[in-house]
């Protein structure tokens, strides 16, 4: 999976977007164009557009999301507005239209400038995008990949917002554990935190997200403000997450996420992985999206 999957239609010129502390907004605004350059440069995680995360082989999707009162729409966010959600899950659609065996998670954690309103607009623009493609959430269904391919299931959307109780076809926010809860500073203490949750992961009826990611304070983002979080933290933390799974056969995985996911063959690696835990087959191609993954147990 992908950690803020949308920022890659971040730019640097769009607005400033309200998931940023009040620090960095008033930041932002009083060295205008600079600022934005500087928020981009450390907020945006994804180089890869939607589409080729996919056929990359993500299908894990995560996203925040702001509704603008001025245009009515709802952007996703990273630091900068960025393109409209709709957008990217049209994306999304388009490619699962054409790969029928796809199935993608779609996580929507946080929500800015939203009443129950505005929540009940976007449930509707997100039913009507993906229509009979959404799987329905039911403590006691049966989610398996042959599962869902008899039912024509291609997208669970996971919507942390108590209002999708009356949304049957919606996975609560309970429905995914992430670990560790907080990113941790240092990518020492991450790779630490990963082996001990490995170890001694308790068992979970739902999905669990482990997350490989490293994120400064806001202190030392100031002190090298003129680099950028790809440069400091992702093209490290990436590698090292990438071979802290190639060192041993790691079980009980489910959603792996990184930044800019396309370094060190990540993806790939956890589709080899997939593949070596329960197929005999060695073919796997992801020049066109298809993914040859055993049908039981697999990380994303």
């Amino acid at each position: 999976g992908s950690h803020a999957s949308f920022s890659c239609t971040v730019l640097h010129f769009n607005d400033i977007s309200p998931d940023n502390s009040l620090l960095v907004k008033v930041l932002g605004n009083i060295s205008c164009c600079v600022g934005r350059e500087r928020i981009y440069q450390w907020s945006r995680t994804q180089d890869l557009s939607v589409t080729q995360q996919l056929t990359s082989g993500v299908r894990y999707f995560e996203a925040q999301v702001a509704a603008r009162s001025r245009t009515g729409d709802f952007r996703v966010v990273c630091g900068l507005y960025g393109d409209e959600l709709r957008s990217c899950m049209t994306e999304i659609k388009s490619f699962l239209d054409t790969h029928e065996k796809e199935v993608i998670i779609l996580d929507i954690n946080n929500f800015y400038n939203m009443d129950d309103i505005l929540h009940m607009k976007l449930l509707s623009i997100i039913t009507h995008c993906f229509d009979d493609k959404l799987c329905p959430f039911n403590t006691g269904s049966d989610v398996s990949l042959n599962s869902l391919w008899n039912q024509g299931y291609q997208v669970i959307v996971i919507y942390h917002h108590e209002i999708i109780n009356e949304y049957d076809n919606f996975w609560p926010g309970t429905s995914i554990n992430y670990y560790p809860p907080v990113a941790p500073v240092t990518s020492a203490e991450l790779i630490l935190q990963l082996e001990k949750h490995s170890e001694n992961a308790p068992e979970t009826k739902y999905f669990k997200c482990l997350r490989g990611i490293v994120s400064y304070s806001k202190r030392k983002c100031l002190s090298r403000l003129s680099s950028s979080r790809k440069h400091e933290i992702s093209t490290k933390v990436t590698p090292e997450i990438t071979t802290w799974l190639q060192e041993k056969h790691r079980e009980n995985l489910n959603i792996v996420i990184v930044d800019y996911m396309h370094l060190s063959n990540f993806v790939r690696h956890l589709v080899y992985q997939n593949v070596s835990r329960g197929s005999n087959s060695t073919s796997v191609s992801l020049t066109n999206g298809e993914m040859s993954v055993p049908q039981e147990q697999v990380t994303i």
